[in-house]
Order: C-alpha cells, then sequence, then structure tokens
C-alpha cells in the first residue's frame, strides 16, 4: 500500500495532483494538522468528484486521535492525523511505502509496550470465520470482505441483528467526556466512522435520519459535561454546540423546557439495515441458525463445528456480544452483561412534528413508519432478554421525564406495540474487547509474577491462541464503536497500516483483562 503524507492540509488540487502523480492503488492519503481537523466545504457544482468525497469525509472530522481510514474513491482512503500524533507516523505506517509530499516531520518510536499487549505477527490469510451477525460481526466481516478476503459468518439464531443490535431505532451520536479519556476519543472516532458508513451503504436516507440530536441537560451532572464541552469545543464545533431550550425548540420542532448540547450530525437508524447493508459485501457468506458448538486448532486450520456442520478458517473473530460470557475461547476474558428493553409507540399528529432526537436518561426516536423508539431499560448483570410488562412501564416513565408532553400522547393509546428486549455485552472498564487473544492458561504461567508486583518487568513473549481475534464488548454503544473496533481488526489481520492510536490500542487490547485479574489475584 502505498501512503502519502501532508504536513498540513493541502487543497484539493493538490489532492487530486497527487492521486494523479501517483496513480497505483490502493493508496492513503494522511494529513497532518494542527488544532481544529481540517474540512472540505461543499464544493460548487464543477467541481470533481474528489470535492465532494473531501467534504463528506470530513464533515464530523475530530482532533482527540488519529481517524480511521475514511473513503473517498475507489482504493483511495483519506486519514487526519492531530499534531500529538505526527511523530508516530512511520511506526503507524508499519512496512507500507511512505511518500511525504511536504517537507518531513520529526518522528520517533512508539513508547514500549507490555509483552501481553503487543500485535502478533501476521499470518497469511486464506479465508476468516466471523463468529455472530450483529453490528460487530457484520461490520468486522465488512472490514475483510472490502479487502478482499472471503469471510463465512455464523449466527445462532434465524437471521443478523436479532440480539442487542435489533432494536427499531437507535441513536448515533458520542456521550462523550470532557476529558482525554480512551472512551471519549474511541467515541469520537467511531461517530464519524459510522456516520460515514450511513452515508455511503444506505444513501437513500430510508431507514436512518439525519436531523441531529439533542442531549438534554436533565440534571446537575449533565449540565456541568455541557457546559466544559462547549467551553473546550474551538475544535469540535461542527460537532456539537450548546443550544438554549428556545434554540432547542427551533431545533426540535416540539418545545423544549431544557438547555441542551445539540449534536447536529446525530442521527437515527434502524440497525438491522445497516447490519444487512454491511452483510451484502460479495465476499461474505452467511450461515444463520448455526451455532458453533466447538472450535479446535489442528495445527494449519480453526475446525468449527456448528448446529449447520462444519467448517474450517485460517482466522477466527468472535463477535459474541452477550454470548461471550458461554464461549469457551473466551475464558478468562471476563465481561458483564446488562438487559435492556425498547418501548414502541404509535406516532399522534403532534408528535409527527417531532423532527430530532431527543437523549437524556432515556431517549426518544423520531417517527419512523409512523411510529416513535423509546427507552431503554438498563439493569446490570441480567442475562434474560424475554419480555417484560414492568420494564415497558420503567420506560413508560422514562419518557415522562424526558418529555411530559410528548409522553402524555405516546403514553395513551393502548395497546402499545411490542418493543425489544435484548442483552449487551459489556466490561469492567466499559471499553470494548478488540485485539487478538492471548492463550489464558499460559498467561497465567508467563505472567505469575505481576501478582505480587504489577509492575514486575517481564519481557517474555505473549503466548497468543493460534489466529484469534475478538470484536466484543461495545455494551450500548456499538453503533458507535464496533464499525471502528472492526477496521482495526482488519488492520491487525491483515497487517494493514494502524487504526488506532498506540495508547487506544493498549485500551481495548483483550489481554488487560486477564493481566488484571492475575494483579487482583483472581487466579
Amino acid at each position: 500500500m502505498m501512503i502519502l503524507v501532508w504536513n498540513n492540509p493541502p487543497t484539493v488540487a493538490e489532492l487530486d495532483a497527487a492521486l494523479q502523480q501517483y496513480p497505483m492503488r490502493p493508496v492513503q492519503l494522511w494529513l497532518c494538522f494542527q488544532g481544529a481537523p481540517p474540512r472540505y466545504p461543499l464544493p460548487t457544482h464543477s467541481a470533481p468528484l474528489l470535492a465532494y468525497a473531501l467534504h463528506r469525509a470530513t464533515c464530523c472530522a475530530q482532533a482527540a486521535t488519529l481517524s480511521p481510514p475514511l473513503p473517498l474513491l475507489p482504493q483511495v482512503d483519506l486519514r487526519l492525523i492531530p499534531h500529538h500524533e505526527t511523530p508516530y507516523i512511520h511506526a503507524y505506517a508499519q512496512a507500507h511505502h511512505l511518500q511525504w509530499q511536504t517537507e518531513a516531520l520529526p518522528q520517533q518510536p512508539l513508547p514500549p509496550e507490555k509483552p501481553w499487549l503487543t500485535v502478533p505477527s501476521a499470518a497469511a490469510v486464506e479465508s476468516v470465520a466471523v463468529i455472530g451477525a450483529g453490528i460487530a460481526g457484520a461490520a468486522t466481516a465488512f472490514e475483510l470482505a472490502r479487502h478482499g478476503v472471503p469471510v463465512r459468518v455464523l449466527e445462532a439464531a434465524d437471521a443478523p441483528a436479532r440480539a442487542a443490535s435489533g432494536n427499531r431505532q437507535g441513536l448515533l451520536y458520542a456521550k462523550i467526556s470532557a476529558h482525554a479519556t480512551a472512551q471519549t476519543q474511541l467515541l469520537l472516532a467511531g461517530y464519524g466512522y459510522t456516520r460515514l458508513l450511513l452515508e455511503t451503504l444506505l444513501p437513500e436516507h430510508e431507514e436512518w435520519g439525519s436531523g441531529g440530536i439533542l442531549h438534554l441537560n436533565f440534571n446537575d451532572a449533565e449540565t456541568r459535561r455541557h457546559r466544559q464541552l462547549a467551553e473546550q469545543g474551538a475544535h469540535h464545533a461542527h460537532l456539537y454546540r450548546a443550544v438554549t431550550a428556545a434554540e432547542a425548540s427551533a431545533i426540535a420542532g416540539v418545545p423544549v423546557t431544557q438547555d441542551a448540547l445539540y449534536w447536529q450530525q446525530g442521527a437515527w437508524l434502524h440497525p438491522p439495515a445497516l447490519v444487512n447493508a454491511l452483510l451484502s459485501h460479495e465476499n461474505i457468506s452467511l450461515h444463520t441458525r448455526c451455532a458453533l458448538q466447538s472450535a479446535q486448532h489442528d495445527g494449519t486450520y480453526w475446525q468449527l463445528h456448528t448446529t449447520q456442520g462444519s467448517f474450517c478458517a485460517s482466522h477466527l473473530v468472535l463477535c459474541c456480544g452477550a454470548q461471550s460470557a458461554e464461549m469457551d475461547l473466551l475464558n478468562g476474558f471476563p465481561v458483564r452483561l446488562i438487559r435492556g428493553q425498547t418501548a414502541v409507540a404509535a406516532a399522534t399528529p403532534h408528535s409527527r412534528r417531532l423532527r430530532v432526537a431527543l437523549s437524556g436518561e432515556s431517549y426518544l426516536a423520531p417517527a419512523w413508519r409512523d411510529a416513535h423508539t423509546f427507552g431503554a431499560s438498563f439493569i446490570a448483570n441480567d442475562g434474560d432478554s424475554t419480555w417484560r410488562d414492568a420494564e415497558q412501564h420503567d420506560n413508560c416513565l422514562m419518557l415522562q421525564q424526558l418529555h411530559p408532553d410528548l409522553a402524555a400522547e405516546l403514553n395513551a393509546p393502548a395497546p402499545f406495540l411490542r418493543g425489544h428486549a435484548a442483552v449487551r455485552c459489556d466490561s469492567r472498564d466499559h471499553l470494548p474487547l478488540v485485539g487478538a487473544l492471548g492463550d489464558v492458561d499460559a498467561m497465567l504461567q508467563t505472567y505469575a509474577a505481576l501478582a505480587k508486583d504489577k509492575n514486575y518487568r517481564i519481557h517474555s513473549p505473549c503466548p497468543y491462541l493460534p489466529n484469534v481475534w475478538v470484536n466484543t464488548a461495545h455494551g450500548s454503544r456499538g453503533l458507535v464503536t464496533a464499525p471502528l473496533c472492526a477496521a482495526e481488526i482488519a488492520a491487525q489481520i491483515l497487517d494493514l497500516p494502524a487504526v488506532l492510536s498506540h495508547s487506544l490500542r493498549h485500551a481495548l487490547h483483550p489481554n488487560r483483562l486477564p493481566i488484571a485479574e492475575i494483579v487482583r489475584g483472581k487466579v
């Protein structure tokens, strides 16, 4: 892969000239920047296709971390590199050919990494089996498939997106902290990436809406968080801004009594539509009612035994969501189960005026196909996905707190339309598990000294399972985080330039969990 790098954002004409000068494909365009991320304005009618692609790709640009590869043209991706990551450009490019188009910026090696947080050497990829057809599995399959890899997706249910990805309407925005945490970086990078996927894969907007999201100041803590974000938001003013209740009312189309943070490019979507669009790639084969019963590595391939027969693959990616807790290969990687249930109510003449999604302790999506989705419940350590009338009642109470006037209308009709109940999968630190899986039994022996001293220096290479990766534990944030993490998984498997920053890759590495158990003396 060719990588063309600029130390400052170039013009559209300069980018176009570089693409003409370097006709080999695939190619990535890496644009370094200081301060606010570059954004390319909506071009005039006669502008080249590249100008339109740059405008679309940078609409949700962020300055917190590396951007993932943003598709511009066939075999041409854009990457935005904030100033604090520019010293590591050569390291992130890895073995790929990098060509500076301007004076090169000073480079330095990445900081040393713990042996259990490394990425194992890439092995030749013949085929990949992805376990699970929710948003994480579908996105992982898509990212591999678009690089020419044949992917087999094995799903236990009778169709994709039956579990946590099966809500009728979900929201896409980044509920971030005012601090530069790993989760804030992940959410900001993932938000723009999923938003671009929607534009690319579902261009007709029939099953998603881009009117924005109003996150209300529903308590003192949210008011403080929104104020802090607005005060430091110069770099991200195109993503979110503080609005008064009067401004929120004008945006929403219905009266709003609270100030809010307005995510002007936020969206609601029908998650199964995105999942199915991802799975429609020609290099993906989907097998439903195909529960994984056992998996063994024969020295060359993974032999997968399922309820629909046996399959083999050179690589295996676990995207099992709540089923992660029951997966033998994930023993030693503790996850938390969180039950959630949404509600659906028929739209009314007044509720149809709602133009944007409202969010607080719960959410309300605009009418789609003449019904609204709202909720959701959040019950920790509950793995039951059956429908509960009590939670329907709780969702109605939360809607009353979110918007009393709309609740009075939407809660009045009976019977209610049936919503969706499912179980989310989360981790102890609320970050997903993304990366190659260590062999936990071998790790317990190799790194046993950490139980006595967590800072004990151990240089022994991590014992990894052969060619097994995981993309799971996205909690309630999977629409934002799972596609970005899928791109990182594909980059690791295919030895592509790193998608996530060095620090973020470490923060999400699944091996952090068994190491934490060793340090705490839990094993």
